[in-house]
């Protein structure tokens, strides 16, 4: 199981597209839920289950980050490693998840598809969802980041065992770094055969300036186009190439550094979209 320290934790909110009324709110297997309401505090373990309809806080035992599955009954269900705070909006819940940057990152290379890619691929992906992460903050009200495309997708924390958790593992804390500052980077599925810069797509974008890259995937674009090509990426690796020889060609001048030795300089709202 990935770690469940909160370290440099992130706030995603969770489940926005379905505007939920009600949450369903259950421990991942061997957890016990704290769960804080008007004033009380109970708890979850087992098979359990609490309906949800108005505030909450969700935790474990002491208030550490634990693992709990949500779902908004009849649409989809997803399990989450962090804390849990539901606040309400009119007749909305507004579910935001607590947790660490790399949970996040796991989180988002789960749901953005990077488990189909080569592994030095997958590893350039999760450099470049860490970097956005860490140089990003509040591009919505009361949480920092959203799970669409609109920040990037987010979907349940994945096993330790599985792919994209290996990668965020071999790459833990890498960072893209530009004159001295973490790049807020982006990517996209399919450049279709060159890159974008920021003016291409009518985006006003500060910092790093995202150079027009020749890509070895051509064919049909998808996305943005600017920043990390998913597919060329995957083709560089499965022609040998290493995840940083994979970042040197789309983020030249850029060097890989520790998050831990950089204040990042936070932008509130790019404006744009990181993913896709």
């Amino acid at each position: 199981m990935l770690a469940l320290t909160i370290t440099a934790a992130v706030h995603i909110g969770v489940f926005g597209t379905f505007h939920p009324k009600v949450l369903d709110l259950r421990p991942a297997a061997g957890t016990v839920l704290m769960v804080q309401a008007q004033g009380k505090t109970q708890t979850l373990q087992g098979t359990q289950s609490l309906r949800i309809t108005g505030p909450v806080y969700v935790s474990g035992a002491g208030g550490e980050p634990v693992r709990f599955s949500l779902a908004v009954p009849g649409v989809v269900r997803r399990e989450y490693a962090g804390r849990l705070t539901v606040r309400k909006s009119g007749v909305e819940l507004i579910p935001v998840v607590e947790m660490s940057r790399e949970t996040a990152v796991a989180s988002i290379l789960d749901g953005e598809g990077a488990g189909a890619l080569s592994l030095e691929a997958r590893k350039a992906q999760a450099i470049v969802a860490r970097s956005y992460l860490a140089a990003v903050r509040g591009r919505h009200e009361g949480f920092d980041f959203c799970d669409t495309t609109h920040c990037q997708a987010l979907h349940g924390a994945p096993i330790a065992a599985s792919s994209v958790a290996r990668a965020v593992r071999d790459t833990r804390e890498q960072v893209l770094v530009y004159k001295g500052s973490i790049v807020p980077a982006m990517y996209t599925a399919n450049c279709g055969g060159r890159t974008k810069t920021p003016l291409d797509a009518g985006w006003m974008i500060g910092g790093y300036p995202y150079f027009p890259i020749a890509c070895p995937r051509k064919g049909e674009t998808a996305g943005h186009g600017i920043g990390l090509c998913q597919l060329g990426a995957n083709d560089m690796a499965q022609h040998g190439a290493t995840y940083t020889q994979i970042l040197s060609r789309f983020f030249p001048q850029t060097t890989l550094e520790s998050v831990a030795q950089h204040q990042p300089m936070f932008i509130s709202d790019m404006g744009v979209h990181a993913a896709r």
